[in-house]
């Protein structure tokens, strides 16, 4: 476990909390044209761009807020698991408490972000909460349910970190509201991918061959149903900003090709396959060319 105690020695001072950030600087003119070039890809596309940002970043909250109640279930599930896995104390315990209580700053970071830049409150209200949260509610071990919830927030956070990085590309002096946003993300997103390869490489080895087939399961339903809503948050937000976002869209095509990449790596194998070690030359290149990266994680 001593891993996971240097991933998050420094979790108190590297962090995201909404009150941190400069919410005055996230709604003038100039971040909305940063926004249009950074995203879409050209000049003049503001609405479209906050669209996308709204779609994709309230998206992201539901998923985090996903995340963070099923951790919770999880360290209560896993007071009866054999102290030589889990004892009191452990380091497993903080770095799934720490995980799931960013995961809420988050989600409210990113709600109130969409919100403030549109000034709109559109709550996507046909989540499908229940039936994620359903699928971690059944007698499955908490370590698969563990090992299955990590690999499918792993899709997301490597696709994040691209971004990340595309747009302290574009802005290396941090001058724009939305970069601040992303680097305090991304340091607790380091810590959070930090501890998924912990769960690869140390947990998901040692369930039974049984066990690892019904992770597979609740990896393909959970992604199902975030696919389910995706294109529903899609319609939505369309219907409301009354824009096609993704069309003519540089990031979202990138992100839908990114997006596949990631599924299909992950599931590679009867193990979970870190996204480094599954990519193939022509999307190394393209995430490369994106954001610069040769490498999503270090």
């Amino acid at each position: 476990m001593s891993t996971l105690a240097a991933v998050n020695r420094d979790a108190h001072i590297h962090y995201l909390h909404p009150n941190r950030l400069p919410w005055r600087e996230a709604v003038d003119d100039e971040e909305r044209d940063f926004l249009s070039r950074a995203l879409v890809g050209a000049q003049g596309q503001e609405a479209k761009a906050v669209a996308y940002l709204y779609k994709e970043l309230s998206q992201l909250a539901e998923l985090e807020m996903h995340v963070s109640a099923v951790l919770v279930r999880v360290l209560c599930e896993l007071q009866g698991e054999p102290a030589a896995l889990y004892g009191e104390g452990s380091e497993l315990y903080h770095a799934l408490s720490c995980f799931a209580a960013e995961e809420i700053n988050h989600a409210n970071t990113f709600y109130r972000y969409v919100r403030e830049l549109s000034g709109r409150d559109i709550k996507l209200t046909d989540n499908l909460f229940k039936e994620r949260i359903g699928l971690f509610a059944k007698d499955d071990s908490p370590m698969v349910k563990l090992a299955a919830l990590c690999a499918t927030a792993y899709v997301g956070e490597s696709l994040i970190t691209v971004f990340e990085r595309r747009i302290k590309m574009l802005d290396p002096e941090q001058r724009f509201f939305f970069t601040k946003l992303l680097h305090y993300h991304g340091l607790d997103e380091a810590r959070h991918i930090q501890s998924d390869h912990f769960v690869f490489d140390h947990i998901i080895p040692n369930l039974s061959s049984s066990e690892r087939m019904r992770m597979h399961e609740l990896i393909d339903a959970t992604e199902a149903l975030n696919t389910e809503l995706a294109i529903r948050s899609a319609a939505q937000i369309k219907t409301a900003f009354g824009t096609d976002y993704s069309s003519d869209n540089h990031s979202a095509a990138v992100q839908l090709k990114l997006a596949t990449a990631f599924r299909r790596i992950v599931q590679s194998g009867d193990l979970v396959v870190k996204v480094d070690n599954g990519l193939d030359p022509e999307t190394a290149a393209e995430i490369a060319d994106f954001s610069g990266l040769q490498r999503v994680h270090n």
